[in-house]
């Protein structure tokens, strides 16, 4: 089955019965056809209707084919015509040629011949419509890079037009487009010489234009086949004679009208032309969205480079405070400590003899809390000196870490019954260094809290998660109530008072700080009197896994 479209035919004949048979005969044959005898009522038909094809007499009274064909050609550029004549003369045929014919007929004809030229002249036509066609797909293809290039509005403008200007009855094209204040459209850019207003010129948004806009939208929304939408050839401006008028919108925002004149006032654009123009306003639209869009981002980069410009300083401004504070109490609280102890220590010499025994308790106290403030701030100062290092992450062999800890340890586990159980520990990459100062925390923490029992038993090992690589230090020592458990990881945290077991409560601080610096986290589990375990994590990296 032919699913060719009917192709249609304006049949121009004086002679009645002539042009009543041709419109007979050429139905049978498949065609579509309308007939008039006088030249201006088929001029005014075309003006209404879409035809794919004028055949026309060359002599007639009111008006000659020629003449008829050239104003035909002032509604529609891309009509095909064929003139009728008894006149067979070469130059009857060149200038009937000469002035848009595709080809011509000679009276009397036989029906074979005139079919033969029917078919070359629509196939002709066809070709250059498709030519048209590609003209306009390159138009709209290369405004739509203009959407991956991020362009201005104002080169985007540009563009456009551009490209509307290079359709094949662009005889002017204009953009309006939105004020910063939306309340006036203005003339952003323009090509040809039948526009009507210069660049820059401003008209307001009225009711007249929201109206249309919303009009042309929803008629341009349904539009699937036949004549274009009515409301693209009312632009929403009086006097204003417009091919077409298309607004411009994306995302439900309104960037602007496309106004798009054609050469002649009363040449009616096609409907392939409409799509294409409507086509190429949708591309305008969603490059102007993007553009917008783009400048938002930029937008918010710059304020975002910004704040962290801005937050870069405070850090400065915190580390540099934390630096003058770290070095007051390296030096400005540890003095006075000193003087304390010294005095206390200049008296013992000096009057030792003569001191009541409740003189010497509280002289010791006083001896003793020097001692701890002391352990205090250089607890704190570690603390801060792990907050502020740089990391310097490499491949680490964790075994060989804990080994070198364990040797440090040698001295505190003379004298004791410590079974001490190193099981295999998977490498990382890490701050070796930091690591090292981690599990002597957590070590240092289980030798402490094993110190009342006969036999200790400490486990240094590791869990492998899905997501993360565990490892952990169980000891069976006096552990902890779960509930206080928040507070383990704390500045100066306790759960054991100073007189059971010593310390500053900065250890497991700093074992967290270090973790968290690189991606992990710690935890711990514990039952009074039963132990407790301590773990911390670190995220797979492509190295840990591959060696895994």
């Amino acid at each position: 089955m032919n699913s060719s479209p009917i192709a249609r035919l304006l049949i121009v004949d004086d002679e009645r019965a002539l042009m009543t048979a041709l419109c007979n005969t050429l139905e049978t044959e498949g065609y579509a056809t309308t007939g008039f005898t006088s030249a201006r009522e088929a001029l005014a038909k075309l003006r209404e209707r879409q035809f794919d094809l004028l055949l026309t007499d060359l002599m007639m009274p009111e008006m000659d084919g020629i003449a008829l064909l050239r104003s035909a050609h002032e509604i529609d550029r891309d009509l095909a015509g064929i003139v009728m004549t008894g006149h067979g003369t070469i130059d009857t045929a060149v200038k009937a040629l000469r002035d848009g014919a595709q080809d011509y007929v000679l009276k009397p004809f036989r029906l074979d011949n005139l079919l033969t030229v029917l078919t070359r002249a629509l196939e002709t036509r066809r070709l250059q419509t498709e030519n048209i066609q590609l003209r306009e797909a390159v138009s709209i293809y290369e405004l739509s890079r203009a959407i991956t290039l991020g362009l201005s509005h104002d080169e985007i403008v540009q563009r456009t037009v551009a490209a509307a200007a290079r359709q094949s009855d662009a005889g002017a094209v204009s953009m309006l487009v939105p004020t910063e204040e939306g309340r006036e459209l203005q003339v952003a850019g323009m090509n040809g010489v039948d526009t009507h207003w210069p660049v820059g010129e401003r008209l307001p948004i009225d009711a007249s234009i929201v109206r249309w806009i919303a009009t042309a939208r929803e008629q341009l929304s349904a539009w699937s086949a036949g004549d274009a939408p009515g409301a693209v050839f009312s632009p929403p401006f009086p006097g204003e004679q417009a091919g077409v008028a298309l607004p411009i919108v994306a995302g439900g925002n309104f960037y602007g009208i496309l106004m798009f004149s054609s050469q002649a006032a009363q040449r009616r654009l096609t409907p392939g032309q409409i799509k294409a123009l409507d086509i190429l306003a949708s591309t305008a639209a969603a490059a102007f969205e993007a553009a917008s869009l783009l400048t938002q981002l930029r937008t918010l980069n710059h304020e975002l480079e910004q704040r962290v410009h801005d937050r870069t300083r405070e850090l400065q401004a915190a580390n540099a405070d934390l630096e003058a504070f770290s070095y007051s109490v390296s030096h400005d609280l540890r003095a006075p400590l000193r003087a304390v102890d010294g005095f206390c220590q200049m008296y013992f010499d000096e009057f030792g003899a003569g001191i009541p025994p409740e003189g010497r308790r509280i002289l010791d106290k006083v001896q003793a809390g020097a001692a701890n403030m002391n352990q205090l701030i250089e607890g704190l100062l570690r603390f801060a000196r792990f907050s502020r290092q740089p990391l310097q992450t490499r491949p680490v062999q964790m075994s060989a870490v804990v080994r070198r800890v364990v040797a440090n340890f040698q001295d505190q586990l003379q004298g004791r019954s410590v079974q001490l159980q190193i099981g295999e520990l998977p490498d990382c990459v890490a701050d070796g260094p930091l690591f090292e100062q981690v599990f002597t925390n957590l070590l240092s923490n289980a030798l402490k809290f094993t110190a009342r029992r006969a036999h200790a038993h400490i486990e240094i090992g590791a869990l492998r998660e899905a997501a993360e690589q565990v490892y952990f230090v169980k000891d069976n020592g006096v552990g902890f109530d779960m509930q206080y458990a928040d507070r383990l990881f704390g500045v100066f945290q306790r759960l054991h008072s100073q007189n059971e077991f010593e310390g500053t409560g900065i250890g497991l601080s700093i074992v967290h700080r270090i973790v968290r610096r690189h991606g992990g986290r710690t935890w711990a589990e514990s039952m009074p009197q039963q132990g407790a375990t301590f773990y911390f994590s670190l995220p797979h990296t492509p190295a840990t896994v591959a060696g895994a």
